[in-house]
């Protein structure tokens, strides 16, 4: 029973960084962007469809980390507008949807870029929602709101939009008939950014899912 003893005193500090490692909480830093996993229905499954890359996480909504008075908020836009909520706030919305939030960081952001970042995205807070998806000053959609707060960075390139799965050219009929109640033809082709793309770009790191 003795030696029994022995051996568990002497195993158990070699355990003590495992178990300090699996009590760790993901801490955010301001400039950090939330990647929101895609859900399986509607505007989601449609981003889904046309945007995400085979064999990795689909995401469907972007956000920005920023410090204030009472503690971290985030910067974003969603079907309610160019916003800030808190990070709790925003933690309980995804959960609340089950969806999994994806914590992403610059890699080496020059000096101030992520101050004239935070800066130039609250400068957009209050605009409405694009629900077009074509670029214009007046209104923004989630990918496009963080890529006009990097944009004086070079961070993230505007491209051709693509409404179509990858696998079978077609463009679902959510698209379809979205824009045919905007009285609009799908803008395929046209500039602009999604989750997914952004989510790929090589000056960005995966530091981890946000419980």
């Amino acid at each position: 029973m003795r030696v029994f003893l022995l051996v568990l005193f002497l195993l158990v500090p070699a355990l003590w960084p495992c178990s300090v490692a699996a009590l760790e909480v993901l801490e955010v830093q301001e400039g950090d962007l939330l990647f929101v996993t895609a859900g399986h229905g509607g505007l989601s499954a449609a981003i889904d469809d046309a945007t995400g890359k085979q064999g990795a996480p689909s995401f469907d909504h972007v956000a920005l980390v920023a410090s204030a008075p009472q503690g971290w908020e985030v910067l974003h836009a969603d079907e309610k507008g160019s916003r800030r909520q808190t990070l709790e706030q925003f933690r309980e919305d995804a959960k609340g949807k089950q969806r999994q939030i994806v914590v992403y960081r610059l890699r080496a952001p020059p000096d101030n870029a992520i101050a004239d970042a935070v800066a130039t995205a609250r400068t957009m807070l209050g605009k409405p929602y694009n629900t077009a998806y074509v670029l214009n000053d007046d209104s923004y959609y989630c990918s496009d709101f963080i890529e006009r707060a990097f944009r004086a960075l070079h961070v993230f390139a505007l491209q051709p939009m693509n409404f179509r799965n990858p696998q079978t050219g077609e463009i679902s009929r959510h698209w379809v008939d979205l824009y045919r109640g905007m009285g609009m033809e799908v803008p395929q082709g046209l500039p602009g950014t999604n989750p997914n793309d952004m989510a790929a770009t090589p000056v960005l790191q995966r530091i981890g899912v946000l419980e």
